[in-house]
Formats: C-alpha cells, structure tokens, sequence
C-alpha cells in the first residue's frame, strides 16, 4: 500500500505544523474521481478522438477505463495522475497557452511540473488537486455551462464544490 499524506485546509491557509491525513492507496490499483458539484454519477474521464482528443471532462459514470485513474507516487508530496485508458506513458498536465489554457488534458510523461500534482486533504473525506506548476493557489475544477461544461480545468482556489474532489477505489 502506498499513502497520500494530504495537508489540511490549515496548510492551505499557511498556518505551521498542519495535521496530516493519508489515504491508503493500492499499488497499481485503480481509482475513480468526482466531485461534490456534479456528484459520484459523473466521474473524470478522457475524451476519445475529434479536437479535444485527450482532454479531461466529468461524464456519466460508466465501466470505461477512462474513468479510472492511477496515482504514482513521483516523491516529495507529488503524484503523476495516469488513466487506464491511455496507460503509462500518458499523464494528467495542464495547458500552458492557446484557448485550452489551464485545462487539464492527457500529454506524454515527462519530466513537466504541470504533470506533478498534490492532493490535499479539505475535510470530509474531500480534496483539492494542484500542480507544482501553477502552485497552490489553483485547484482542479470543472467547467458550469456554456461550450465547455464539465470540462476539467485550473482556477483560483476557492470554497466551490467543483474543487472538492472524492477519490475512490474503482469497482
């Protein structure tokens, strides 16, 4: 078993000596993830093809490896996120520049801090998800309406129920 040992809102907030909290992790195990905003029906997964070929949205819980996620532990804190869909040479990074800028897309690995990501413990068996290149201070969010509804991207930190993510071993 690996651990996720996720900083309380208390870090977050910079206050000294956090208390920590860890979830138990499989070693190579799968894990679905959703968010308090659209609830546990609507999982991260990846599109398939077209123009947002490789992209990350919320869609409808369903048996697609898509929707389930690895985490590999990349030392200090931070975690590669990689699907079953696209396997292990394709990590979750995020857009720098162009009009998906921020968004969270499947790219191959590589040694990219927008591919490294801390998850953060929020209370409620709830967390945020960051990356070591856009800092703490953006967290993992979905889209609400207009052309990118659920779509997955970066935004300032907040208490929003898009950011407020469940991580769940796959069934």
């Amino acid at each position: 078993m690996k651990r996720i040992f996720a900083l309380s809102v208390l870090a977050l907030a910079g206050f000294a000596a956090p208390a920590q909290a860890q979830m138990d992790l499989d070693d190579g195990g799968y894990y679905r993830l959703s968010t308090d905003f659209r609830g546990k029906g609507m999982n991260l997964d990846v599109f398939n093809g077209g123009e947002l070929n490789n992209m990350t949205h919320l869609a409808p819980r369903q048996r697609v490896s898509g929707q389930f996620w690895k985490f590999e532990d990349a030392g200090g804190g931070w975690y590669k996120l990689k699907s079953q869909f696209r396997g292990d040479r394709m990590c979750l990074d995020v857009a720098n520049g162009g009009d998906f800028n921020n968004y969270a897309q499947l790219t191959r690995c590589g040694n990219y801090s927008g591919q490294l990501w801390r998850v953060e413990e929020t209370g409620n068996g709830r967390y945020a998800l960051t990356t070591k290149f856009r800092g703490r201070n953006m967290c993992l969010d979905i889209v609400n309406g207009g052309e990118d509804d659920n779509m997955v991207h970066l935004t300032q930190c907040g208490s929003y129920t898009g950011q407020s993510w469940r991580i769940r071993p796959s069934d």
